[in-house]
């Protein structure tokens, strides 16, 4: 197994040669199957995260989410403390600033919100394993705040050139509950204890 580093290089690599255009219609294929999610829907409170360089597109996902009354939360990064704090927007242009790492992020005036509060929370990544654990960017920021959301469903979200069988992990870090890509959904048992083999997908659309 590559370690940390060039497992993401080589990942990261892959999808930044992706075109444009193609990422946004694999982001909106992959948008269809989370909003399809029985727990996205039942949601008051979402978490997103704001999309930066190739990642998929999150952007019209949050719009969705908004005009389907959802509460949502989008992370302020704190480097000094490398810490997220979930804060609310309501309107992307106004509420959204470049922050950290030149990622935009809720501005001073967008309230923080409770973390149990958070019904979902969907999560990034730099490569995802076919069995929910993650490999992030170094910065260690959702390591960190994870662990202080055990009631919330912890949702991945990326593009298939992202799945690979396995990334390093350690006992202590946290696997998403579901995966979501273009290609698909996949679930775990995770919160049951174990590793699953349980695997949903739909076709792409």
């Amino acid at each position: 197994m590559k370690c940390k580093s060039d497992l993401r290089r080589a990942v990261v690599g892959e999808r930044n040669a992706l075109a444009p255009a193609e990422i946004a219609r694999r982001s909106a294929r992959a948008a269809r199957h989370l909003f399809s999610l029985a727990e996205v829907e039942a949601a008051r409170t979402i978490m997103f995260f704001v999309t930066f360089g190739s990642e998929v597109d999150t952007m019209p996902m949050i719009r969705r989410a908004l005009s389907k009354g959802k509460r949502v939360l989008a992370p302020r990064a704190d480097p000094a403390r490398r810490e997220l704090t979930p804060c609310q927007v309501q309107d992307l242009e106004r509420d959204l600033t470049p922050g950290a790492h030149d990622i935009r992020e809720p501005a001073s005036h967008c309230p923080a919100v409770c973390l149990d509060e958070i019904g979902v929370v969907i999560v990034p990544a730099s490569v995802w394993s076919e069995d929910g654990y993650r490999t992030g960017y170094g910065a260690g920021y959702y390591d960190r705040f994870l662990p202080h959301l055990p009631g919330a469903v912890r949702i991945g979200l990326g593009l298939e050139v992202q799945v690979v069988p396995e990334v390093p992990h350690e006992a202590h870090d946290l696997p998403v509950d579901i995966l979501v890509t273009e290609a698909g959904i996949r679930r775990f048992r995770h919160r049951q204890g174990g590793r699953s083999d349980e695997r949903g997908s739909h076709p792409a659309a």
